[in-house]
């Protein structure tokens, strides 16, 4: 009898209904963690990504003609290209601390750009960088050559 009464008095926590609520909510937010934030840090992820402008590659400077320099670049990426980068290079003159700028940031159609000799002198380094909107990516450069090439 003794023993009857004592299995009848003693129950497990998970046998309540409030331990039911509370493994049931354990439940809902293990679901969810191995779920839904995953999925969540993916699309953050995406979306910071597609918030960062990549960096100038492939640069290449040759003489157009007694005036002018040709500054070739590699294209953007298709998404960059297609949401209107343009292009902006400032000169840093041997000698001199500071840059100046050459182009505003401007489009560069066929990945080109003509500057104007006398804002880029022989031994200056040309700083470029890809502009989306007001936001500015990191800059590559180029030394313009003591002689520069011609094509």
């Amino acid at each position: 009898m003794m023993l009857l009464l004592t299995d009848a008095a003693t129950t497990s926590w998970t046998d309540t209904t409030w331990g039911k609520v509370l493994l049931a909510a354990v439940l809902v937010l293990l679901v969810n963690s191995v779920i839904f934030v995953p999925r969540r840090l993916i699309r953050m992820r995406k979306r910071r990504r597609r918030n960062t402008i990549p960096k100038v590659r492939g640069l290449a400077i040759s003489e157009l003609d007694e005036n002018f320099l040709q500054l070739q670049v590699s294209p953007p990426t298709n998404t960059y290209a297609e949401s209107g980068v343009r292009l902006a290079v400032a000169a840093q003159i041997p000698g001199e601390s500071g840059r100046h700028v050459v182009t505003e940031p401007t489009p560069a159609p066929q990945n080109t750009l003509v500057i104007p000799k006398n804002s880029a002198p022989p031994g200056s380094t040309l700083w470029v960088n890809w502009v989306l909107g007001d936001r500015v990516g990191p800059s590559g450069s180029v030394r313009v050559p003591e002689v520069p090439p011609t094509t």
